[in-house]
């Protein structure tokens, strides 16, 4: 009984000394004139400490938590009723359209941007990503909240497949939205030498795990 109580004790002790609090506090909803319905989420991430704390975040966009563990980006989690559901590409970023002319001229500055990317040297692509890195670097101050926003587009399609992975959206259950990040050091560095490898990560204040947020009500009915 004596190690059972211990055991709780260790539980309950690590359970209370997360670092950061990550929450939704709203989704707003939009239907668009080309029948798609925009999602802005608002969610705040808290420093719970006392003591101040850094970590990576790239907070420009929400990725399908399906989207790749090692991309610094919060990801999205969709569930309907209780069950999560494979849902990678049921959302876009398409509502950066309504910034263009229209759909077509939307894909154009994109093939563009990308053509663009394809021919940067690897010097120049190391070079962008040791930017991007220092550029995501989020600080809070002890007890500090940042509040930060992400627009998901769904265009109502209700059939899915993913390789051998099917899902239909089923337009009368009740769906929810879930975010989590993933906080990494080492594993975003590859593009740094070891001295500058060294440099970031001799901050103490630089914080890493796995966070989730609540489940917030999304409205993925007709």
């Amino acid at each position: 009984m004596r190690y059972l109580v211990l055991l709780l004790f260790s539980i309950t002790g690590f359970s209370q000394s997360k670092p950061i609090e990550l929450k939704i506090d709203s989704i707003q909803t939009y239907n668009t004139d080309d029948g798609s319905r925009e999602f802005t989420l608002q969610y705040h991430i808290t420093n719970l400490t006392d003591k101040p704390i850094s970590f990576v975040l790239d907070a420009t966009n929400a990725i399908s938590i399906g989207g790749g563990s090692l991309r610094p980006n919060p990801y999205y989690k969709v569930y309907e009723n209780e069950a999560s559901i494979e849902v990678n590409g049921i959302f876009t970023g398409k509502g950066k359209t309504r910034h263009f002319k229209d759909e077509a001229a939307y894909n154009t500055y994109r093939d563009s941007l990308m053509n663009y990317i394809k021919s940067r040297t690897p010097e120049q692509l190391s070079q962008i990503r040791k930017e991007s890195f220092l550029e995501n670097i989020q600080k809070l101050e002890p007890k500090e909240t940042k509040n930060f926003k992400a627009i998901l587009v769904w265009d109502k399609t209700r059939y899915h497949k993913n390789d051998v992975i099917e899902y239909y959206i089923e337009e009368k259950e009740k769906h929810y939205l879930e975010l989590h990040i993933n906080l990494m050091a080492e594993e975003l560095l590859q593009n740094f030498t070891e001295e500058e490898k060294k440099e970031v990560l001799h901050d103490k204040t630089l914080t890493k795990g796995w966070f989730t947020s609540n489940k917030i009500a999304i409205d993925l009915g007709e």
